[in-house]
């Protein structure tokens, strides 16, 4: 598959009844589901001992892979609108709020844990863009830091694109809210899809501008810092670029941010004579702040293959980088993908190959690992949106499912590995490509299934230790 994140794709979905897959449907039943009483019992359990989460999921084993269970399904989110369309596609969390984008609805639902914990619930508001257009893909990418919210639009103005700002009111989350603030390009022009990735970590935004494949254009990100007085319609403080880009390199298709350190991927960037082999550029803030700049460090794959895509998903957490090549190919299955960890050297950033490369055991060909990537201290998710659960994906109910890894740093620290824990939703079948989008809390995992319910989509949360 030759990929670069699509704006607009055209998607067929073959429905069949749900009689024909009664016999290898899956229990409904989550932690959420159950008593108050046995809830507390539940996740007093996953507290008090590691790999416990394992032992206490309520989903059956995956038959592709026997030897791990799913951390425990915490609660599912849904969506009230009346067009909930493709919700899951962008989700992030920070603290005691999820925020899960639906573009195709053009808005964010925002979630925030009651008082009584986390429960299958729907949204308690719900943010949109004051200036948005009939045909915008506002929630696209999201990202949240503390009380803001920002939410790309890769669509808005012709697909000039924007990034929108969201400061939480004084009476906190509720109702539907428009932006604080929005963040453009001074030099946007039309088809380069700024918003397409966006990433906030304290004051401070980074968004992609890949370009609409295929571009005129390599891709770059754009570093917005919020002013002294607080976010206002602004330009961007800073663009980073590739000193080695070329057309259609798709820089910009994700970026992260974490402290001074940022990072932007190229999944179309060629390495050598291997077109589409991806890349990922790391971004130092130098000493007086963000300014216009070329990248500190270039990540390649030591084994990377043509049309890898690595960068297609890129996550920062202080001097760690994990990201995903969705297309590479793992003992002889094409597509299964893969994620691949870079550990900042001693004396800093400089151009290198990974660190640990990890798979997931049991993966099969077009899983498609790395669609999506986060990390957060010792742990890495990586979402398979194409996963399907049976052996013969195309007769299934549950035919690209999708499903999302956890891969954990071993004590001697990152090295090549398979995952830890595994997750799949509940009641994600045909098509429901969960793992599009993941968030990485302190216990808690967000996957967005975009197409669950066909078209609808939901996120789901699970617990661990």
């Amino acid at each position: 598959m030759r990929s670069t994140r699509l704006l607009f794709s055209g998607v067929v979905l073959f429905l069949l009844p749900a009689f024909c897959f009664a016999g290898s449907d899956k229990s409904p039943h989550t932690i959420a589901d159950l008593p108050p009483e046995a809830q507390r019992s539940i996740l007093a359990a996953l507290g008090s001992a590691a790999g416990t989460a394992q032992t206490a999921a309520q989903k059956q084993d995956s038959p592709k892979l026997p030897d791990v269970r799913p951390w425990a399904q915490l609660a599912k989110l849904s969506s009230s609108n009346p067009f909930p369309y493709y919700v899951g596609q962008s989700v992030a969390i920070s603290g005691n709020t999820i925020v899960v984008g639906a573009p195709y609805g053009e808005y964010a639902a925002v979630f925030v844990r009651p008082s009584s914990g986390w429960a299958n619930m729907t949204e308690v508001a719900t943010l949109t863009a004051s200036d948005g257009g009939g045909f915008d893909a506002f929630g696209f990418s999201v990202s949240m830091s503390g009380n803001t919210i920002a939410v790309g639009d890769p669509n808005n103005s012709s697909f000039v694109g924007a990034v929108y700002v969201f400061v939480e009111p004084p009476g906190g989350w509720r109702g539907t809210l428009t932006q604080t603030a929005k963040l453009t390009a001074s030099d946007g022009i039309a088809n380069d899809a700024l918003g397409t990735s966006v990433s906030l970590d304290g004051q401070t935004v980074i968004a992609g501008e890949p370009g609409v494949y295929p571009s005129a254009k390599p891709g770059s990100a754009y570093v917005f810092v919020e002013p002294a007085n607080g976010w206002i319609n602004m330009i961007q403080t800073a663009k980073l670029t590739a000193s080695d880009g070329a057309v259609n390199d798709g820089l910009g298709t994700s970026v992260s941010i974490s402290g001074g350190t940022a990072v932007a991927g190229a999944p179309n960037a060629a390495i050598g004579a291997k077109q589409g082999q991806g890349a990922a550029y790391v971004f130092i803030e130098p000493a007086g702040g963000w300014s216009n700049a070329t990248q500190t460090a270039k990540l390649t794959a030591s084994d990377g293959s043509q049309y890898d895509d690595l960068g297609f998903s890129a996550s920062v957490d202080g001097g760690v980088v994990a990201t995903g090549a969705p297309n590479a190919t793992v003992g002889g299955n094409q597509g299964q993908g893969a994620a691949y960890v870079f550990v900042e050297p001693a004396s800093g950033w400089v151009n290198m190959t990974q660190t640990a490369k990890l798979t997931a055991s049991g993966g099969y060909q077009g899983d498609s690992l790395g669609s999506s990537i986060a990390i957060h201290g010792d742990r890495v998710i990586a979402g398979a949106p194409d996963y399907s659960h049976s052996s013969n994906p195309f007769t299934s109910g549950f035919f690209h499912e999708g499903a999302a890894y956890m891969f954990l740093k071993p004590a001697a620290g990152w090295a090549n590995g398979n995952q830890h824990a595994k997750m799949t939703g509940s009641d994600a079948r045909l098509a429901a490509y969960l793992g599009t989008s993941v968030a990485l809390g302190d216990h808690l995992i967000v996957a967005g299934a975009l197409f669950n319910n066909r078209t609808f989509g939901a996120a789901y949360i699970f617990v661990g230790p």
